[in-house]
């Protein structure tokens, strides 16, 4: 079977990420779903993802795309996408179980539509928290 048009989204997705929310928090999350998935230790995981991120930065990898408007920003984002592409298809033959992970990373999540009605002074609407929520004085 090909897995390209199913780790491909994965890829796409996992890039995003670390884009948008840095290395670290992203490298944290997919540690812990993939360590749940196979068993593996997570901190293993970490040092494995740690592994291929740091190729991105070696001398003529991919690098990261940089500022909207840079002229170069579509060419480093596909080689990103290709370099984890790589990465997750290695991975998925090595461990078959992460292949419905990979599929995940790639689905957007699920719409959430909450309503209110009434009167109130402070309303929060979220999917994952992950801490603590404080309201008031001191917080």
């Amino acid at each position: 079977m090909d897995l390209v048009p199913f780790v491909v989204p994965g890829a796409q997705a996992l890039v995003t990420a670390v884009l948008a929310d840095g290395w670290e928090q992203v490298r944290t999350r997919l540690a812990a779903l993939w360590s749940r998935r196979t068993g593996e230790p997570a901190d293993e995981v970490e040092r494995r993802l740690d592994d291929a991120h740091r190729q991105t930065a070696a001398p003529g990898a991919a690098r990261d795309p940089g500022a909207d408007g840079d002229p170069d920003a579509d060419e480093a984002r596909a080689r990103l996408t290709a370099h984890w592409t790589a990465f997750l298809l290695a991975a998925v033959a090595e461990r078959p179980e992460l292949l419905g992970l990979v599929r995940e990373l790639g689905t957007p999540p699920a719409s959430v539509h909450n309503s209110n009605s009434g009167t109130v002074t402070t309303l929060v609407q979220s999917r994952d928290v992950h801490g603590g929520i404080r309201f008031g004085p001191g917080s």
